[in-house]
């Protein structure tokens, strides 16, 4: 009796660890998916792992670097480990009870649900992590473009804030190509250009992430719509989230 007792104790705690340990690796994956900016490519870059696993390594590492795709496949290894021997646990435990028995399942597949839910909308999660960290660089943003309202460039030259730049078109540009791309959210993003519309919204083209993104400063009664940049180049409207005091995050479908 003692010994079975003991067993049972061992079993749990090993349950424990077990729980803890995929928990802590399906946590790192959220917060990951929601903070890297390289995370969607990563992911992406790993979807034909299946059918051509060495091809879908070696583009990942060429995509995001080794050591990205070493600590996603740990975590990933992590935690298909832990939910497989979680489950043989289940099916072993033939002495638990039946209640306990059933909680556990429950867990197992709530837990698996979790994860289809985070593989089906690691993208969703990406844009909202993405809108978060703009949103906390809109004093920047405002330094940034607060001249440019003011006194809209109209050849080449240079802003204290963004450094030299080639405006285009010549004669009436609208677009201000920058030589030295000024830096946002700790060094992961930078500017690449600044559009200018009719209506006075300035727009800031986004450097470092896998998407067309731009920050965009609108006044009242402009809004985010797709357009053709001074470069001639088109950007059709997917979708755009507000960020506060007439600013707000859009993405434009790649070409």
């Amino acid at each position: 009796m003692e010994r079975e007792h003991q067993s049972r104790e061992v079993s749990r705690r090993r349950g424990r660890v077990l729980w803890s340990l995929h928990l802590i690796a399906m946590a790192s994956m959220f917060a990951w998916a929601s903070f890297d900016l390289r995370f969607e490519s990563m992911v992406q870059s790993l979807g034909t792992a299946l059918t051509s696993p060495l091809t879908s390594l070696q583009a990942t590492v060429a995509t995001v670097g080794l050591a990205r795709t070493a600590v996603f496949s740990g975590f990933l290894f992590v935690a298909l480990l832990t939910l497989g021997l979680l489950i043989a646990e289940r099916f072993r435990s033939t002495r638990a009870s039946h209640s306990r028995s059933l909680r556990s399942l429950m867990a197992i597949v709530s837990v698996v649900a979790i994860w289809c839910s985070l593989s089906v909308n690691y993208s969703a999660l990406a844009w909202q992590g993405n809108r978060i960290r703009m949103a906390t660089q809109l004093d920047e943003l405002e330094a940034i473009t607060e001249p440019l309202r003011q006194d809209w460039p109209q050849r080449d030259g240079e802003v204290a804030q963004i450094g030299p730049f080639m405006a285009y078109p010549f004669g009436r540009p609208s677009v201000l190509v920058l030589l030295a791309s000024p830096t946002l959210a700790n060094d992961h993003l930078s500017i690449a250009a600044i559009e200018r519309n009719h209506q006075g919204a300035i727009k800031l083209q986004l450097n470092g992430t896998d998407h067309d993104d731009w920050a965009e400063w609108h006044p009242a009664g402009s809004q985010p719509e797709s357009f053709v940049g001074g470069l001639s180049d088109p950007h059709e409207l997917e979708s755009s989230a507000r960020l506060g005091q007439g600013w707000s995050l859009v993405r434009y479908r790649s070409e």
